[in-house]
């Protein structure tokens, strides 16, 4: 693989282990960003009341219930329980949350594609540098990964990323209505987990080349 005009390799792949790693992996990403694909295309079907074709942020959205647990307290001080989940039809034209929706087209594309190059050059790079026995680190990263391709697909294809995922809640005094969002961010966010998980566990790294010193692995190989 080349990044940059430069040869870039990955030296799990010398091992048997890396090879089985790999191909696991590779069939996580496919299934995740094609979970994600078919999800928004599922939901632009059924969740699209109406829309301008001559302008993206012109529509009308239907909102489906999902499920539904207690009550909002009619006073927010009210200590109380409740859980919701619609879906419901989201043009996001921004990052996670809208965040950046604002900007001028000319400066908001080339910044989100820019950013997700960059961000699929670093995976890739950690991944040729993980030690072999980070299992989490890695499968984090490929879900991150994932995740970040889902969106990069929709902003490519449709010029915005299509949200149908809204949830709010009360917990105790706590009440939050979420952003809406998507397959391709929970997907993002399982990776983080992962990878915070993996940074919290004390592990010695094991590289490549202390598997290759080992006679049994020689032979695995």
């Amino acid at each position: 693989m080349q990044i940059f005009g430069k040869k870039v390799t990955f030296p799990f792949l010398k091992t048997r282990l890396g090879i089985l790693m790999t191909v696991a992996l590779s069939l996580v990403f496919m299934a995740s960003v094609g979970l994600d694909q078919a999800s928004k295309r599922h939901a632009h079907a059924t969740l699209m009341g109406w829309e301008n074709p001559d302008d993206i942020q012109m529509y009308r959205s239907k909102t489906v219930p999902i499920v539904s647990f207690g009550s909002i307290p009619e006073d927010p001080e009210t200590p109380g329980f409740f859980l919701r989940l619609n879906f419901q039809y989201q043009r996001n034209t921004g990052a996670a949350f809208s965040m950046f929706s604002d900007w001028d087209d000319s400066i908001r594309v080339p910044f989100f594609y820019g950013v997700t190059v960059l961000a699929v050059c670093f995976i890739f790079y950690y991944l040729k540098t993980l030690p072999l026995n980070f299992h989490l680190t890695r499968f984090g990263l490929i879900m991150i990964l994932s995740g970040a391709m889902g969106n990069f697909i929709d902003r490519v294809l449709l010029g915005y990323v299509i949200d149908f995922v809204d949830v709010d809640w009360v917990l105790y005094t706590w009440h939050h209505d979420f952003a809406v969002f998507n397959v391709a961010d929970i997907a993002i966010n399982i990776g983080i987990i992962a990878f915070l998980l993996e940074s919290l566990l004390p592990k010695k790294p094991l590289m490549v080349s202390d598997i290759e010193s080992s006679p049994q692995a020689q032979s695995a190989s």
